[in-house]
Formats: C-alpha cells, sequence, structure tokens
C-alpha cells in the first residue's frame, strides 16, 4: 500500500533552482529574471510570440480580474491579448525553441497542472521500492493582503462611501480646529494694533472729554 501523498507548498519555485540552472549561458524569462526549465519556468510562448516562464504567466492570469478573465491576458510588452485554454496556463504553447538550448536533462517538459490559485508538479517515482507521492506546489495567486483589498474594493463600495464621509468629517473639523486657532492668535495682536492692549477696550481721551465739558464763557455785550 502506498503512503499518503506528500505534498510541498512555497511561494515561489526559485528555491529549486540549481547552479546548473542558474548558467549565464542558459535563457532567462523577462519577467523574473529566472533561468528557464522544464516545470514551473517552462517557457510559455503568447500569442504575440513573446516569451515568459510559465509561472509568470500563471501569476500574471491570477492578477487579472474576475470579471475581465474572458478577455484573456495582455503581454508585458505589447499589450496584445492571449486567450487562455480551457486547462489554464499550463495549456499555453512551450517555446520548443528556448527548451531545446537547455541542458540535456531539462529538454524534456514535465507535467504541471494548475488547481485553484496554485502550480503542482508530481515527481515521477524513483525505483521500484519508491512507491510514495511527492507533490510540489507553489502559489501563484494573490497574497492575503491583495486579496482583502482586492475584495474590498469590489464587494465594499458602500464602505468605500462611508469612509470617504468620514473623510469630509474629518476635513471639517480640522478646518474649524485651525479657524478657531487663527483667531485665538490674531484676535490679541489686532486688539494690540487697534486699542493698544489685550482687551480690545478703547481708552477714553481725557483731553477730548475736558474740552467738551468745559462751558464757555459769555462776554456781555
Amino acid at each position: 500500500m502506498s503512503s499518503s501523498p506528500q505534498v510541498w507548498l512555497t511561494e515561489s519555485s526559485n528555491t529549486m533552482v540549481d547552479v546548473e540552472r542558474t548558467s549565464l549561458t542558459q535563457p532567462e524569462c523577462s519577467i523574473c529574471f529566472n533561468a528557464y526549465d522544464n516545470i514551473f519556468k517552462t517557457p510559455k510562448l503568447l500569442e504575440c510570440t513573446h516569451t515568459f516562464c510559465l509561472e509568470c504567466v500563471a501569476r500574471l492570469v491570477a492578477s487579472i480580474p474576475a470579471d475581465q478573465c474572458t478577455e484573456g491576458i495582455s503581454c508585458p510588452f505589447c499589450r496584445q491579448p492571449t486567450s487562455i485554454p480551457a486547462d489554464g496556463v499550463p495549456g499555453l504553447r512551450t517555446s520548443q525553441e528556448v527548451l531545446s538550448v537547455l541542458p540535456a536533462h531539462l529538454q524534456h517538459e514535465e507535467p504541471v497542472w494548475i488547481e485553484g490559485n496554485k502550480l503542482c508538479y508530481k515527481r515521477p517515482l524513483g525505483s521500484e521500492t519508491d512507491t510514495s507521492d511527492f507533490c510540489i506546489c507553489i502559489n501563484v495567486g494573490l497574497t492575503k493582503a491583495d486579496n482583502m483589498s482586492r475584495s474590498t474594493g469590489h464587494s465594499g463600495n458602500l464602505l468605500g462611501q462611508c469612509g470617504l464621509l468620514h473623510d469630509w468629517k474629518r476635513l471639517l473639523i480640522l478646518i474649524v480646529l485651525i479657524l478657531i486657532l487663527v483667531c485665538i492668535i490674531l484676535w490679541p495682536v489686532q486688539c494690540i494694533f487697534t486699542t493698544g492692549n489685550f482687551r480690545c477696550i478703547r481708552h477714553p481721551d481725557f483731553t477730548d472729554l475736558f474740552q467738551t465739558s468745559t462751558p464757555t464763557a459769555f462776554t456781555s455785550s
């Protein structure tokens, strides 16, 4: 009886690249700049004939909003759309031209399939005694934070409007506070220039008061 399958799940396949695969003479993906191989970095052709690795194309497809999936994927270079096969990104054509210049043991494309937002590869049995299933899956979907922001953007329009309303309230409160602060600072300054004191009370001019209150002398004819 075979044992339960062992599954490795990782965010990227970069840790699987060995020294031989990262040779300077080996072609690499123009998006992630990792060398091509025959598993997750398999060179895939878009309809515009530009080539990218399987993992990068899968990540591009996963980033497309659900309401735009029918439009296909746009090439990062020329923006020409490419339709996605029914079996997903692994069903795209493989660039045999790029695959043929890889080392001999990498020129045979290994079967890779997609499950949700994961690319999976099952290691072939090494010998008759090795009967355990060994799968490696990489997550090509969005991160948890990206998924939360995307779901908020599509299904939380009302919440977004409420947030905008709160922003306007905060802005209004800030303006009121600034006006109050300006009045508190400028009011004493205005009082000093107009009345000469901080109380904004004009002192009476005793000279004018005395002149107005002094009786006028009458002369006899």
